[in-house]
């Protein structure tokens, strides 16, 4: 074998190689972009988090797998494209050069090859503006030729409970629809606007999330709500916020869109909805809360709550009181339902039918939703909620049950610089409610074990493992019949333990 035959192998073997382990990579990649919304500067900050997701793919099994919609297939097209253009670049200089350093030249080329999804995707930002357009146009029209009521609904947290329990009481008299699931972006609620928005939908109720300012007004400005309600301003995503002034600006842009004959809905609880209720002056202001001397609308009082649910009395404007059940769970749900029902007092229902709508409402799909395990064993699902408030409660909640109770948590995140103090107290706390604790993620859960530590739970009755696959075995070993097990959080891929 000749010298040039054995270096036409070798750099056809490291160009397979280089080939196999690149596309590995960029599927990856374009799987957690996706879990980004496809906003480069949240890849970014995830990448730089952890340098070595730059080189290794995680090689988990996903719980939200990649979708290759067509927006998908256009980023992964182009950065394959500037993968072939990479090895080209390589090829060129080992075969020009043909030094031991071009080879290593040539390997740093590989080390790129994680900027190649975001490459891609801002290449692509023309193509995908025109096709966003598009679609935005044609949503807009189905609006304006439909002319629902548009509710829109933000928050911190508690707007997707909100949401669906609005959707339930008002489906009471009219055709309602809201955006389902995580629907709750630009793009998002242009789909369900063009795909499920018919000609008889009285109400449109919107869900609107974000990581940024001007993103609510986009929401806002897409689907022209006339009424905007306000849940709570905390620090749940802190971490792209920067600051809870930040948060509070921009989901306050809800109620800045609103028309003149608008109606603005706040918490008055949360003492920072309550500044911004205060301020606002140029739409009309509804509060809702369980405390008299805010003038709310509508408030609650003599609540009971226990494993079967809660019980309330409604208390309107002009002091009637009907008194309620239902079985949701949690304290916080008050809030939630009188939220959404004020609302519907707004739009015509009476107090009677709103207590009779409240009676019948469930709790949304992992938020504190109550399910019979096996073996008589009963299950809390809390697995979308991660932030303190709405912890610490479902902890409360936990504590009304008998037998022994477990906690299954891989903790709280995107709380930016109060994360680990958020963590620790929720140790704490978890150490007066729960008699077993499964922390899932050694790193991630690291200041909850503080906080376990605190308050001197014992070190026997803490497991910690990497993934809820191995959580689950840990749950098979240890129950018995009469435990209650509360699932605290469920972290998307983007924060799994390799």
């Amino acid at each position: 074998m000749t010298a040039d035959l054995a270096r036409a192998l070798v750099l056809a073997a490291l160009l397979l190689l280089w080939a196999v382990w690149g596309v590995r990579q960029l599927r990856h990649l374009l799987h957690m972009l996706q879990q980004h919304s496809y906003v480069n500067r949240r890849l970014w900050r995830w990448l730089l988090a952890d340098p070595v997701r730059f080189i290794r793919p995680l090689d988990l099994k996903p719980k939200k797998p990649l979708v290759f919609t067509g927006r998908a297939v256009r980023i992964f097209t182009g950065a394959l494209v500037l993968l072939a253009v990479e090895m080209a670049e390589a090829v060129l200089i080992i075969v020009r050069t043909g030094t031991a350093w071009s080879y290593l030249f040539a390997a740093a080329f590989a080390l790129t090859t994680a900027v190649l999804i975001p490459a891609a995707n801002t290449l692509l930002v023309p193509v995908q503006r025109a096709i966003n357009g598009r679609f935005l146009r044609a949503a807009g029209e189905r609006l304006r030729t439909v002319r629902p009521i548009v509710i829109g609904i933000t928050g911190s947290y508690g707007k997707t409970s909100t949401k669906h329990f609005l959707h339930a009481l008002l489906s009471a008299r009219y055709r309602s629809l809201m955006t389902p699931g995580s629907y709750n972006t630009t793009m998002g609620v242009c789909r369900v606007i063009n795909e499920q928005l018919q000609p008889d939908h009285d109400v449109f109720i919107v869900e609107m999330a974000a990581y940024g300012k001007g993103e609510i007004k986009e929401i806002a400005d897409l689907v022209h709500p006339r009424i905007g309600i306000l849940t709570a301003i905390g620090p749940q995503h802190l971490e792209w916020f920067g600051t809870i002034e930040n948060t509070a600006a921009t989901k306050y842009e809800l109620i800045e869109t609103l028309p003149a004959d608008g109606v603005a809905v706040f918490n008055a609880d949360d003492p920072r909805c309550r500044a911004l209720a205060d301020r606002t002056t140029r739409v009309k202001v509804l509060r809702y809360g369980l405390a008299p001397s805010d003038r709310p609308r509508l408030r609650a009082e003599g609540i009971a709550h226990g494993p079967g649910g809660l019980s309330f009395a409604l208390v309107d404007a002009s002091g009637t009181r009907l008194p309620v059940a239902t079985k949701l769970l949690g304290r916080h749900n008050v809030l939630n339902v009188l939220a959404a029902a004020t609302v519907a007092l707004e739009l015509g229902l009476s107090l009677q039918d709103v207590a009779e709508g409240i009676a019948r409402l469930q709790a949304p799909d992992h938020r504190l939703q109550l399910l019979d395990g096996a073996a008589g064993v009963t299950v809390i699902d809390d697995a979308y909620n991660a932030n303190p408030d709405g912890a610490a409660e479902a902890l409360e909640v936990l504590r009304q049950f008998g037998g022994r109770r477990i906690l299954v948590t891989p903790g709280m995140v995107e709380l930016g610089p109060v994360q680990d103090d958020a963590n620790r107290a929720f140790g704490r706390q978890a150490a007066a409610a729960c008699d077993h604790v499964v922390l899932v993620g050694p790193a991630q859960t690291r200041s909850i074990r503080t906080g376990l530590d605190d308050a001197a739970f014992p070190t026997a009755q803490v497991t910690t493992v990497d993934t809820l696959e191995e959580a689950a075995l840990v749950l098979q070993r240890i129950l018995k019949p009469g435990d209650t097990v509360l699932f605290e959080n469920d972290l998307p891929d983007l924060y799994a333990e390799s």
